[in-house]
């Protein structure tokens, strides 16, 4: 029924919801190691951004997840998704007038709550913000569930070997066709006019002796603890380069934005790169193509994908089988 070309979180995920629809599918994907999904950080964040917002449809989202992830584990028989609460550092008095100013709204009372705190082996001198109903998927484990429960083909997709006309590619007849590229939808003769604007993030990983947590710091970077004595820190964004290579500006970056919490040593011991599928206007791009029918695309969601995708492939399946009308902020009709 669905062809579906690209298998990160995305295709992944609309795939296993298809098949809940009783719809045939397939993906066709190729490993990248500078994919978004690769070495994304995975996690879910309901506040976010220096100005503390609420992510958008943000009760939507957070219930449809926590339910989605716990069914295709118990599905998969596997264990990716950690429901957490995060730890917002304030690392200035500016930072937590912010939040004083925002504290009252009703909308952030379930979500936030201020700790005046120190934590060891941090700078957490003006208290800390807990952040309820964040989490954190292991993309890696749950992608490798995916690939190795769902019907999938490992090859690059060659748009020469697709005929729009008898809806086949290669030798597979379908019935409908999903572009989830990441940033290769720029390579898309179909759908690389959408305001895509991919966006490279930088990655440290590093060693120290603060100790692991069952939490997520967050500050002028985050950190995630990994095991052992590491930690993930991110993380950088570069709008509108896909290059595929760390860089020394990116590492200096990072460094000078983790000293300003981190209050224990520490080593890198490595540093990794990948390329988000942003867009203009922050929203996903979801919808059919103006002239071929059976042609979509679900792309787009930046460094959201884990919170996000759920949600709105659900939607996005809605929209295709019943002709639903898609939410206007991510129909690609909009630009």
């Amino acid at each position: 029924d669905f062809l579906i070309v690209g298998g990160g979180l995305a295709g992944h995920i609309l795939q296993i919801q298809l098949q809940e629809k009783g719809c045939s599918s397939i993906v066709i994907d190729y490993s990248k190691s500078n994919a978004s999904s690769v070495v994304a950080a995975g996690l879910v964040n309901p506040v976010a951004g220096k100005f503390f917002t609420l992510t958008w449809r943000a009760e939507e989202i957070f219930e449809s997840l926590a339910t989605f992830y716990s069914d295709v584990e118990n599905r998969l028989n596997s264990s990716f998704f950690t429901p957490k609460t995060l730890t917002r550092i304030f690392a200035t008095p500016g930072e937590q007038n912010i939040w004083l100013s925002k504290a009252h709204q009703d909308k952030y009372k379930s979500y936030c709550s201020f700790k005046n705190i120190e934590i060891k082996g941090l700078k957490s001198n003006y208290g800390v913000l807990e952040i309820a109903k964040g989490g954190e998927l292991d993309v890696s484990l749950f992608l490798g569930s995916c690939k190795a429960s769902y019907s999938n083909r490992n090859e690059k997709f060659d748009f020469e070997k697709l005929n729009v006309k008898s809806k086949s590619y290669d030798d597979i007849k379908y019935k409908n066709i999903v572009f989830c590229e990441g940033y290769e939808v720029l390579y898309n003769p179909y759908f690389n006019h959408l305001p895509f604007v991919p966006t490279k993030g930088e990655l440290l990983e590093i060693e120290t002796s603060l100790p692991q947590s069952n939490t997520v710091y967050l500050g002028p970077v985050f950190m995630q603890p990994r095991g052992g004595k590491l930690w993930k820190v991110g993380a950088t964004y570069a709008p509108n380069i896909v290059d595929k290579l760390p860089t020394k500006e990116k590492k200096d970056d990072l460094i000078k934005r983790l000293n300003k919490i981190i209050d224990v040593p520490y080593n890198i011991v490595n540093q990794t790169a990948g390329i988000r599928p942003a867009t203009e206007d922050r929203r996903p791009l979801i919808g059919r193509h103006s002239s071929n029918e059976n042609m979509y695309v679900f792309n787009g969601f930046g460094s959201k994908g884990v919170s996000l995708i759920p949600l709105l492939a659900k939607e996005f399946i809605d929209f295709v089988l019943n002709n639903a009308p898609l939410h206007p902020e991510v129909n690609i009709n909009r630009f």
